[in-house]
């Protein structure tokens, strides 16, 4: 039966992650400085949110999570990596820091940024191709990994994001851009878990669903933390949206009725995980707690 305890998990495989991080690219990066930029963003922290989701998946699925599983879930977290240092550059988001640490471009060079994103990409897809499970599952988690990633996931919400830049939208075009700009990797990365780990046709349908909510209370909290903390507590820059003319969930609708929506989905994907043994995945939605209302 699976585990309870979500805070040994995400300890144990956030640690387990990490190691293969640093095995991983010492025995694949031949350039010593090439190595040292792609490990300074992989390394510098993080929620691994995407990966650890793809984890405990397979872990509420019943599924022994080995080293190739490893493999799989961090190639999905090099893509989201990539996504970040590209986010951050000049022609993009232009922040200073990520993770309470300068961005990579502001510590090595934006030429260096944009080629260790592009290698994080690249080396990702890699390292997923590479594992040595199923060979059919992992050509569908290959397509699933470069749809959700892509031209009509997360790249189309960040190509809405740029182009809607001082204009406004309404808050059905919001949801349009933050759901693929955030929810479409998690789901991607929920989606190769329940390949990986036989999900059911119905198991698959619940789990998605439950990804989709947890895609869109992410961004909602991510647009929440922008308004409510301090830059220094979320260890990167903050208030920036509404100063940069940004689209933004929270300042579109106000604070009080983002974290109400926030509220709502944190319920519907409990709906969603009804019919499983409630091991860790339904806690991931305590990452949400610190922007809710008398929490």
């Amino acid at each position: 039966m699976p585990t309870k305890n979500y805070s040994d998990f995400v300890v144990r495989y956030s640690l387990t992650l990490n190691d293969f991080f640093q095995k991983a690219f010492v025995a694949r990066v031949q350039n010593p400085e090439l190595r040292e930029i792609l490990s300074y963003s992989v390394l510098a922290g993080g929620k691994r949110i995407r990966p650890l989701l793809f984890l405990a998946t397979l872990h509420e699925l019943g599924q022994e999570i080995t080293d190739e599983h490893i493999k799989v879930a961090g190639g999905i977290e090099l893509i989201h990596t990539y996504s970040l240092v590209h986010d951050d550059l000049p022609a993009m988001d232009n922040d200073d820091y990520r993770r309470g640490q300068l961005t990579s471009h502001k510590k090595f060079g934006e030429a260096q940024a944009i080629l260790s994103g592009d290698a994080l990409l690249t080396l990702g897809i890699n390292w997923i191709a590479m594992a040595k499970l199923d060979a059919s599952a992992i050509q569908q988690v290959i397509q699933i990994m470069t749809e959700t990633s892509g031209v009509n996931g997360m790249i189309e919400g960040q190509y809405l994001d740029i182009v809607s830049t001082n204009h406004e939208l309404s808050l059905a075009e919001i949801k349009v851009m933050e759901e693929k700009k955030t929810a479409e990797l998690i789901i991607g990365a929920v989606k190769s878990a329940c390949v990986l780990g036989q999900a059911t046709e119905e198991q698959t349908e619940n789990l998605v669903s439950f990804a989709e909510k947890f895609g869109q209370a992410f961004q909602i909290y991510d647009d929440l933390v922008d308004s409510l903390e301090t830059s220094a507590e979320a260890g990167k820059a903050t208030s920036k949206d509404e100063e940069r003319g940004k689209n933004n969930y929270a300042n579109t609708q106000g604070i009080a009725s983002a974290q109400s929506d926030l509220t709502e989905l944190i319920e519907l994907m409990k709906q969603d995980l009804a019919a499983f043994d409630a091991g860790v995945l339904p806690e991931f939605a305590n990452v949400f707690k610190k922007v809710l209302v008398n929490d």
